[in-house]
């Protein structure tokens, strides 16, 4: 992909702030490792936006997505304490088209806008920010650099299923999202994460040695 190296706003509208960075998304499928490698770019000095820490938030008792949630799927989609169960919605919602429709709708609008509020109150010379549904929801335009993360589709479905989701799901879900090998045109960089550890921070460490000091290209 060809980008004009620039100094960029952190503000997604575009908005001039004092403080610039280049904003670097890191993308690819359910259980490829996106965490994990946003985690080795934390521990390498960077600042982070964490997906799963920007759901949860969303996400707990009471908040407006939960209550929307609750309303639409029933209090079957609830643990006995109150908290979405996750794997219980995704039963519902790759269990029929509509639903799984119908569950983005209230999801990504909801989840977008608060990244982009996030990202928008963060500075720093260059901000990793994990966004899975990047070329999905059509925000790629709105990153500076792309990360690709991607496993083989046969450790995607054993991370599943080591987390707790039954097998039939673990196909379903993996059958319902855009390939990765879809968003590998989109990115500046690729991390394979079905080898070692050890060989995924190389990769990360590489990734980290290319951004010049101060974010600006």
């Amino acid at each position: 992909m060809n980008r004009t190296s620039q100094l960029v706003a952190c503000s997604l509208e575009g908005r001039a702030e004092a403080a610039r960075c280049v904003r670097i998304a890191i993308t690819g499928g359910v259980a490829e490792g996106k965490t994990t490698v946003l985690q080795l770019f934390q521990q390498r000095g960077g600042q982070t936006i964490s997906s799963d820490a920007l759901v949860a938030s969303l996400l707990r008792p009471g908040m407006d997505l939960w209550s929307q949630l609750v309303k639409e799927f029933g209090e079957t989609i609830l643990s006995e304490g109150g908290e979405l169960d996750r794997v219980r919605l995704a039963m519902l919602a790759f269990g029929e088209t509509r639903l799984r429709r119908r569950l983005n709708q209230l999801l990504h609008p909801a989840i977008v806008e608060a990244m982009r509020a996030l990202i928008h109150e963060t500075y720093a010379p260059a901000l990793f920010i994990e966004v899975p549904l990047l070329i999905e929801v059509g925000l790629q335009d709105e990153f500076d650099r792309i990360v690709v993360v991607q496993a083989t589709p046969a450790l995607q479905k054993a991370r599943l299923i080591a987390r707790g989701v039954p097998p039939k799901l673990a196909r379903q879900i993996l059958r319902a999202q855009l390939p990765t090998r879809a968003k590998v045109p989109f990115a500046d960089w690729i991390i394979r994460t079905h080898r070692s550890l050890a060989e995924v921070e190389q990769q990360v460490e590489c990734i980290w040695r290319s951004l010049p000091q101060g974010g600006v290209y």
